[in-house]
């Protein structure tokens, strides 16, 4: 009775116990979640460099390449996956297994029994009260080799999709940037009208307050007057949402605190001129844009998956065979071998797996064919999109020449009724109409003008091209500024169609099918077949001298062998054609024109520093 008694205060006690353990949510209040924003918000501007309000466009792009969120997230993910890649090759490796224990029972494991002939034996001691064990040994199932072999492969597709998708999310930022940019300028400009406009309407109001007491004036007069106010009133009122709204934008995108003001400098030439397209070669177009999208190019890895499940199905219906050997310790002084080796070999096959092979083989088949038919979409998309994107550029480019025309003609219009009104021949009314009518066909032609831009980063980014060199993230801000300004000064020189040709060459001309010539010199440290040479001396030293007194950025010294002995040379840059560098040796200082700079071929070359 007593024992039963024990036995249920026993278990009254652990459930006790057991109910004071679990665990109820909860929730956040609102002092945590205020500290957790406000901690959150201090490490968004923490690790990067500020801003201090002028802003260029070179800028613009060089701080969305590093401190944009979208793409940071995009980087870790590829982090994530080269990460989950070398996780995956451990899978391949046998397993050392390290086991131990300790045993201790409370009285002796004795034990008795009779001999052959009937008599007892008597009680034995085969083991001590405590006994130590150990073991270390290796154990490798050669089927989850095979499997961690596949999935590995699969794994290191998945680090090169997640590398693709950063090169789109880079070109979205891109062509982001540029449109965001562009609206915040245009509002800026166009403010500053809009300000000496607001002095105009000012004037206007109390002139109408009087005129609505004067009954000589027809009330029809004051009506329209009135209703011209209130219009242009209006259209202030939309312009200085557009500027706030552009600005808000360009902000986020570049990861800026939202009270900061912003002053942008004019976007570069290279994006407020009009293309002309007429030589573009789609066939060449075609080509690169098959090669260079990282949709098509994600989905190509994506597809190479699929083929490696097929191989996965086929291995899993196999048997698995474990190879195992250990070494091994028992403290039982009662044993003869205290230490000792073994091995083994297990055989284990499910034969379900076996049975399911057919069906699992057209799952994994199918697979592969929606993989390929996803491919065949998305090719035909990308070809469409960079007819739609010509098309889209050339209509805008038409419509822009009709739109500064109409710029013209509305200054023009507004000159006239300005003047006739100082001679007093025109009303202030038609001034007033006049100069909103200027206003807003201004606005319509930035506007343009910055759709213009936008579909030319549309053309370059339906073709796969990468406005912006997505390896320079980790350098500091002033540099990866400095490179983006090289890279469109290098735009500038040339137009999308001249683009087009030189890649087309780089990638099926100087290359091979399987290894385009994208970095054609890179075994020399140049990635592009000229660069400028400014000096050249059998001495390093001598070479580095020059390199300092010259003070120019983007110099190297490289060296190159001239029968049997080595020159030491002072090059500048790196360009796709030799025409490319003639352009950027006119642009020059005098004191570095006076070395007679010339373009010289990379092939030969081996870059120092």
């Amino acid at each position: 009775m007593e024992s039963g008694m024990i036995k249920k205060g026993a278990i009254f006690c652990l459930i006790s116990l057991l109910s004071a353990c679990t665990l109820s949510p909860h929730p956040l209040s609102v002092s945590d979640r205020y500290n957790e924003a406000t901690k959150d918000l201090k490490e968004l501007f923490a690790e990067q460099e500020p801003s201090y309000g002028h802003l260029d466009f070179y800028e613009a792009l060089a701080r969305a390449l590093k401190y944009n969120l979208d793409y940071r997230i995009k980087r870790v993910n590829s982090a994530l996956q080269a990460g989950q890649l070398k996780v995956a090759l451990f899978a391949m490796y046998p397993a050392l297994n390290v086991s131990g224990s300790i045993y201790n029972r409370n009285n002796q494991y004795s034990s008795s029994g009779v001999s052959a002939s009937g008599a007892p034996s008597g009680v034995f001691n085969s083991t001590p009260n405590t006994i130590r064990s150990l073991r270390t040994g290796l154990s490798w199932n050669i089927l989850d080799f095979g499997l961690g072999y596949v999935k590995a492969k699969q794994q290191g597709e998945r680090l090169l999709i997640a590398d693709e998708e950063a090169r789109k999310q880079i070109q979205q930022l891109s062509q982001d940037v540029l449109v965001a940019y562009w609206s915040a300028y245009s509002a800026q400009q166009l403010m500053k009208e809009v300000h000496e406009f607001q002095k105009i309407l000012g004037s206007a109001k109390i002139k109408l307050a009087r005129a609505m007491l004067d009954k000589t004036i027809p009330q029809e007069n004051i009506l329209n007057y009135e209703a011209a106010l209130l219009e242009g009133n209006r259209r202030l009122i939309e312009l200085q949402y557009k500027y706030d709204k552009a600005t808000l934008d360009l902000k986020h995108l570049l990861n800026l605190p939202a009270n900061l003001k912003l002053t942008l400098s004019a976007p570069p030439l290279v994006l407020r001129k009009a293309n002309n397209l007429s030589a573009l070669d789609f066939r060449k177009l075609d080509a690169i844009t098959l090669v260079n999208r990282p949709e098509l190019r994600g989905q190509n890895y994506q597809q190479r998956i699929a083929k490696w499940g097929i191989k996965t199905v086929i291995l899993q219906s196999l048997p698995g065979i474990t190879l195992n050997k250990g070494w091994n310790y028992n403290s039982n002084e009662f044993l003869l071998n205290k230490n000792w080796m073994d091995r083994s070999v297990d055989v284990a096959w499910n034969l379900l797996n076996l049975a399911s092979l057919p069906d699992s083989y057209r799952a994994a088949d199918t697979q592969v064919q929606y993989e390929q038919l996803k491919l065949m979409a998305l090719t035909m998309t990308a070809l469409t999109e960079t007819r739609y994107a010509y098309s889209h550029y050339e209509t805008l480019r038409r419509e822009y020449t009709i739109a500064h025309k109409q710029t013209e003609n509305a200054n023009a219009l507004f000159t006239l009724n300005r003047n006739r009104h100082s001679a007093s021949l025109a009303s202030e009314q038609q001034v007033i109409l006049a100069k909103l009518h200027t206003l807003t066909t201004k606005m319509d032609e930035d506007l343009l003008l910055s759709d213009l831009s936008t579909s030319l980063g549309e053309l370059y980014s339906s073709a796969g091209f990468d406005i912006l060199p997505i390896d320079i993230a980790n350098r500091p801000l002033k540099e990866v500024t400095y490179l983006i300004g090289q890279n469109f000064s290098l735009q500038d020189t040339w137009n999308f169609s001249n683009y087009v040709d030189v890649s087309y060459k780089k990638i099926f001309v100087e290359g091979t099918q399987n290894k385009p010539l994208l970095a054609r010199s890179s075994h020399s440290g140049f990635n592009e077949p000229f660069t400028i040479q400014l000096y050249r001396a059998d001495n390093l030293q001598d070479v580095k001298r020059k390199q300092k007194s010259l003070n120019l950025q983007n110099t190297y010294c490289a060296v190159t062998q001239n029968k049997g002995k080595n020159w030491y040379i002072l090059v500048f840059g790196n360009y796709p054609t030799r025409k490319l560098a003639y352009a950027t040796i006119e642009k020059f200082p005098r004191d570095v024109k006076e070395l007679s700079p010339w373009a010289k071929e990379t092939q030969g070359l081996i870059r120092l520093t």
